[in-house]
């Protein structure tokens, strides 16, 4: 006998494996919403068993009866059943003007995971209690003729079966439809952070016709500007100095895959290049835009590792002078940022200096080095040097107030500024000039040359810059949709006299 849910029921879904196969057509009442898309979310024909075998060989076939299987519908949120298996049959007039065009079937959510035939052939399966998923049915929809959706829900323990609403919809059409959607909800979201007036412009890196460059926008992410326009070497990690006047960058040359890693700095019109270090990594500037300090590589040969650094050295603008720091055991360290008073650098240690893997600060001219004692990595300093923003994991970025006066810097009053959901990475925090916003890059965990796409140099399809209020939870917008690989953001705040 199928069991159903009652009120009392709580929406708990084990996620154990279960097999879903679903059966959808229109009925008669059910109009559809668009002219492009056929709601299926009532009218089911389904059946619960605690036997998978009792249908689960036979109810997707278009000559199965389920003449005295139930009525149910799915548009509360909570699937209907408590039984480890439920069936569902559903038949579907699709237009014979649909045919030739790429089909699919929207699932809203369904527990546990799923496996959709459509007349009685399987076109695939999702794993994922009540997560929305799409499912392309091309090759099996007929056009022109009623048919057959079938599915079969299992669960390990608690509710089984289809949870929100079905329809199917032409491909294309849903993607513009999203599409216009996302764009609303971007433009809402841009407006509640109101960054049209901000003084400021973002610098990043991009992955722009084939070769990579530094872009320079608004803060609300109109008005791009090249600032490098190099087709033949590649410009990453930008900073901008304090004034807002300089970038100083590093850059891949030597071919592809590049020979070695440089560091530049530059006016930030894309004038007047000047070559920092040999075999440099992830320079920042003091407080003052006089000095530029760098990572020194590690190895010879090139490696797109982050962390492969030995030492930290001093470039001065005004004599071209490189001085290395005085703490001689300073490796594996990325990410360096330098505090206001130009006493301290923040930076992620991996594997090195006594440290499995952690966020540090020690001493611009002394030997001291402490452990922060945050988790993730990544850190940056607010201008006033009062707070850090770092990514305490790949789904969060988070900022705390910090102090260097006591006997060691400390942090307190941590909190989450932006939560993403997988497969989502948020990575690269940097604090806005006034400290109220921070910019932040988002995209999906892929790998690229058995790399994390978050690495400097590594192509990261999919990935934008956002802007999130520093104040609130949550609180941000993409300013870049393009998905060009677009890392690593830094505050430019407007100089006084102009500039880009």
């Amino acid at each position: 006998m199928a069991k159903r849910r009652f009120a009392y029921v709580s929406w708990v879904v084990a996620g154990l494996g279960a097999t879903l196969l679903i059966c959808a057509a229109a009925s008669a009442g059910e109009p559809a919403a668009k002219s492009w898309e056929i709601p299926a979310a009532t009218g089911w024909k389904a059946k619960a068993s605690s036997d998978l075998y009792a249908y689960g060989k036979t109810f997707f076939r278009k000559d199965f009866s389920d003449a005295g299987w139930e009525t149910v519908d799915a548009t509360s949120g909570h699937p209907p059943f408590i039984d480890k298996y439920a069936f569902y049959r559903r038949t579907l007039d699709i237009p014979a003007e649909w045919q030739g065009r790429k089909i699919t079937a929207v699932f809203g959510g369904v527990a546990d995971d799923c496996t959709v035939y459509v007349n009685g052939v399987a076109v695939g399966s999702h794993k994922g209690a009540n997560k929305a998923f799409d499912l392309d049915i091309t090759a099996a929809v007929r056009p022109g003729e009623k048919n057959l959706l079938a599915v079969m829900c299992s669960s390990g323990e608690g509710e089984c079966g289809i949870a929100k609403p079905v329809s199917v919809a032409l491909a294309d059409e849903l993607a513009k439809d999203r599409d216009a959607q996302e764009a609303a909800r971007q433009a809402g979201k841009l407006a509640q952070l109101d960054l049209k007036n901000v003084p400021c412009r973002i610098v990043y890196e991009t992955y722009a016709n084939n070769n990579w460059e530094l872009f320079s926008v608004k803060a609300d992410g109109s008005d791009p500007v090249n600032l490098t326009k190099t087709p033949d070497v590649n410009e990453l990690y930008p900073r901008v100095s304090p004034d807002g006047t300089k970038v100083c960058f590093v850059c891949d040359e030597g071919g592809t895959p590049p020979k070695i890693r440089n560091a530049y700095y530059m006016n930030l019109d894309g004038t007047d290049r000047t070559k920092v270090a040999d075999n440099a990594r992830e320079a920042c500037w003091n407080a003052d835009g006089t000095v530029i300090a760098y990572l020194k590589c590690e190895f010879e040969k090139f490696t797109y590792e982050d962390y492969s650094t030995k030492g930290v050295a001093f470039y001065d603008l005004k004599t071209g002078q490189r001085t290395d720091h005085v703490n001689q055991g300073l490796e594996h360290l990325y990410n360096l940022c330098w505090s206001a008073d130009g006493n301290w650098f923040v930076a992620t240690v991996h594997g090195g200096m006594g440290f499995k893997h952690a966020i540090l600060a020690f001493e611009a001219r002394g030997s001291r080095v402490f452990n922060l004692e945050i988790p993730g990595c990544r850190p940056d300093l607010s201008a006033d040097g009062k707070k850090i923003a770092w990514g305490a994991s790949d789904w969060d970025i988070c900022t705390a107030d910090i102090g260097f006066s006591g006997e060691k810097p400390k942090t307190t009053h941590r909190r989450t500024v932006v939560k993403s959901a997988e497969p989502m990475k948020v990575y690269h925090a940097d604090w806005s000039p006034d400290g109220k916003r921070i910019v932040f890059s988002r995209g999906p965990e892929i790998k690229n040359l058995g790399h994390a796409p978050e690495m400097i140099g590594i192509k990261a399809k999919g990935w934008d810059i956002c802007v999130a209020d520093a104040g609130a939870t949550n609180v941000w917008a993409a300013i870049t949709t393009d998905g060009n690989s677009n890392k690593e953001p830094d505050w430019a705040p407007v100089p006084k006299s102009g500039g880009q």
